[in-house]
């Protein structure tokens, strides 16, 4: 959610202290609302389109002309060498999904359109000598709400067009460039327009909302209100002492800012959400609120939203959320400084230390600077996965009965629809500049951060969120006021620390990959059960938490949905098909290879991932064009969506057999037999050639992740009751002939972080190809022995 600040936040750092230069005049009836093209409305308007001004919207209605374009076009010539804003306020109400509404650029019979559809969907496309070109299409761009935002800065023979503050696609060398520039409606629909403009680089107004109407268009800007860019840059640079900026570099700035503001709200949210819904604090209440804190500014990171800048901020403001406790800690060492035995909170180094382990556990990889930086040891960051698995699962189970299940909330125990408390955000005027580049740039941003909060929890009454000059370095909530105070001194503090600590702009992370898609030839048979049924909960890009028993969505982010009948003839069709059961039950589909664990939570960053990697690249002889299908138990099986997540995410053609065992069954088709023992036994039997496979370490410790412990004889013992258990992964047995009671063999449910142990032996299932390589910090070890299912 707090990607919407980082996507808010960036155009407006880009365009501050850009002073605006001779903007196209507007001299039409509709100058309000169209600008420039408000003069051009009754000459170009075309048969059956219908044009006026309602509800703070100018409106376009097309009744009857099917397939009809509508163009408002007005001569804007070659962009100045500086660049030029074009920005629009679009809404569109229309029966078919094809309807559309965007940004034109023309040149005689050449054009390009940034357009939004109906389905919501994001498409620039180009016409040039009579050919078409899709440049960019992003589903789900748009709110639909009223609150959308098109916007191109364009530079002589290039442009870059945004959606709500996200890239969707450049230009460049395109003929269509240069000339006129308007806008353009399509097909059946009411179209709403507003706050069209052209400039040298200075932002377009926001706009004032209004209730639902005849026209059928929800409110102006969704229903908010706020100042333009233009008033917010004058206004953001008033008021006394520094305004840290960073050296210029704008992704820097969001990321300084954003990941302050983020940690320091989401603690203080923390400290509300248990004193509002009566939460239980198991622990001292700063710490846990450190934690949610962290979760919260971690979670963006892990599901990246595909758009390069607002990723790379959203890696930067996790670091600096974390970061600000390291520098403040090391400030404090220097000068000696102590926190007092008393205080509630903890020192801020083992604030640090708490708070990046879990954000650490989250998402590895942003992280590898930092761990270099601070010297983080190995057992250290080997607890950190287990550490963030824990306390997110923690957090959740504690919230969902008072969560509404969404995209974002899949474990949310309330509807939708159940009632609950608004977030209001106000800000008051700051004697600091910084206070004031808050107050100015950020307060819609903020307001709709907090918005999609109320959303997701239903609070029992108004919380208020003041931030003000409270002459002293703190937040705080209040429970008998309902209200938290963010100080815009604590801010100012913190981010001219980082400025004068850090002289170079840090790494700050990347995007991941998309799945895709596979045409199975469907049969209209084996319909014995609905394997598509609405359970009401909608498709999300984040992994259910264990237990895995609930309602699934019925579509999927990163995998293709197949029926029983399309499974049963890829079967017949397709010769690489890999099928990847993960439901645990005693039988399983013919050929299908059983990884119970390959649905785990946690995230789709963290080390099993990586493991999760390997495996398919080995299953797959690293060909991503291979069909994967993943099924589990049934539609209430969640451990099939985590593992059809976590392979789309990978970037492997992913199909999710949602129906699962249950369906094939109630179909009446055969399963055979997983084994007497174990699943891993039908994997053996699926592999003739080498049986089940079990690589074992000497001189290596698989490091956490303990499901069992017990005492054994020797390692052949400790190898059966891993193979008895159905959780084991991995074990590790301690082999130190000093120890001579209490347990030895430590079964886990994966390998998790190994290190060097000279009494330790260690042992893991192979994946079907692999020579067992595994790394143990920067080295990779191979096995010692690897026993297969029918001896060494």
């Amino acid at each position: 959610m707090f990607n919407r600040i980082i996507s808010a936040l960036l155009p407006f750092v880009l365009f501050t202290g850009i002073t605006a230069t001779s903007p196209v005049q507007a001299q039409g009836k509709y100058d309000d609302l169209l600008g420039p093209l408000g003069d051009g409305v009754s000459q170009q308007l075309l048969k059956g389109w219908q044009a006026g001004v309602r509800d703070g919207w100018f409106v376009l209605r097309n009744e009857s002309e099917a397939e009809s374009e509508q163009t408002l076009t007005v001569k804007a010539g070659t962009a100045p060498e500086d660049g030029r804003l074009t920005s629009v306020n679009i809404s569109l109400n229309a029966k078919k999904d094809t309807a559309s509404v965007g940004i034109l650029v023309q040149n005689g019979e050449d054009l390009c359109l940034m357009e939004i559809v109906a389905s919501a969907t994001a498409r620039l496309f180009c016409v040039a000598n009579g050919k078409y070109r899709e440049v960019a299409s992003v589903p789900n761009a748009a709110k639909l709400d009223g609150s959308d935002v098109i916007s191109m800065i364009d530079i002589p023979g290039a442009a870059r067009f945004y959606v709500n503050g996200n890239k969707i696609g450049d230009l460049d060398g395109e003929p269509a460039l240069g000339s006129e520039i308007g806008i353009m409606a399509y097909d059946v629909g009411t179209f709403g327009l507003a706050d069209f403009s052209i400039s040298a680089l200075q932002a377009a107004s926001d706009s004032n909302g209004g209730g639902n109407t005849d026209s059928g268009l929800p409110p102006r800007g969704g229903g908010s209100t706020g100042k333009g860019n233009s008033a917010a840059t004058e206004e953001a640079g008033d008021g006394e002492g520094p305004l840290p900026m960073f050296g210029g570099d704008n992704v820097r700035i969001v990321a300084v800012y954003a990941g302050l503001i983020d940690s320091i709200f989401m603690h203080e949210f923390g400290h509300a959400l248990i004193g509002e819904l009566q939460l239980p604090s198991t622990g001292p209440e700063e710490d846990a609120v450190d934690i949610f804190s962290a979760l919260r500014v971690i979670e963006p990171t892990m599901y990246p939203s595909g758009d390069a800048d607002t990723d790379k901020i959203g890696s930067g403001a996790a670091k600096y959320a974390a970061l600000q406790w390291y520098y403040n800690g090391k400030l404090g060492e220097q000068q000696g400084a102590s926190t007092p035995w008393q205080d509630e909170h903890t020192a801020d180094l083992k604030r640090f230390r708490n708070i990046f382990c879990v954000m650490y556990g989250g998402n590895p990889a942003i992280f590898e600077d930092i761990v270099a930086q601070v010297g983080f040891s190995e057992q250290t960051l080997g607890r950190c996965e287990e550490e963030f698995n824990k306390q997110n699962r923690a957090w959740r189970t504690i919230l969902a009965p008072h969560t509404r299940v969404g995209a974002w909330n899949p474990d949310g125990l309330l509807s939708a629809e159940a009632p609950g408390a608004s977030i209001k955000v106000t800000f008051e005027q700051s004697r600091s500049r910084v206070g004031n580049f808050i107050a100015t740039l950020l307060a819609e941003p903020l307001q709709g951060f907090a918005d999609e909060l109320a959303k997701s929890y239903a609070l029992p009454r108004p919380l208020s969120v003041i931030y003000r000059d409270c002459g002293e370095l703190n937040a705080w909530y209040s429970p008998k006021e309902a209200s938290i105070t963010m100080c815009y001194d604590l801010i100012e503090n913190l981010a001219v620390m980082i400025s004068e600590v850090e002289s170079d702009a840090p790494d700050t992370g990347a995007a991941s990959p998309k799945p895709a898609g596979l045409d199975v030839p469907a049969n209209s048979s084996f319909d014995a059960m609905d394997e598509l049924k609405d359970a009401g909960v909608p498709p999300t890009i984040l992994l259910f938490t264990a237990p895995y028993r609930g309602p699934t969505p019925n579509s999927h982010p990163r995998a293709t949905i197949v029926s029983t009948a399309e499974v049963v003839d890829a079967l017949k069709g397709e010769p690489k098909l890999i099928l990847i059961d993960t439901s645990g039950k005693s039988q399983t589909l013919p050929g299908a290879i059983v990884v119970d664990d390959a649905g785990r939570d946690g995230s789709v960053t963290d080390s099993f991932q990586g493991a999760m990697s390997q495996f398919l690249k080995d299953a797959t002889s690293e060909d991503t064009s291979t069909p994967i299908i993943v099924f589990g138990a049934g539609p209430e099986d969640r451990s099939s969506y985590n593992a059809a997540l976590r392979a789309g995410t990978l970037g492997f053609k992913v199909y999710w057999y949602r129906g699962g065992v249950e369906a094939w069954a109630a179909n009446g088709l055969p399963l055979k037999p997983v084994g007497a023992s174990s699943e891993r036994e039908a994997e053996a039997n699926a592999q003739p050639d080498d049986g089940l496979r079990f690589a074992v370490y000497e001189g290596v410790d698989f490091y956490g992740s303990d499901v069992a412990k017990s005492r054994v004889e020797d390692v052949p013992q400790c190898l059966q009751a891993c193979l008895a258990n159905k959780q084991c992964q991995a074990f590790t047995m301690n082999v130190n002939p000093a120890i001579k009671k209490g347990p030895n063999c430590f079964l886990k449910d994966s390998t998790g972080k190994g290190e060097f142990y000279e009494q330790a032996i260690s042992g893991t299932f192979l994946a079907p190809g692999s020579d067992g390589g595994f790394k143990v910090g920067n080295e990779v070890v191979r096995p010692t022995d690897i026993f297969t299912g029918n001896g060494k």
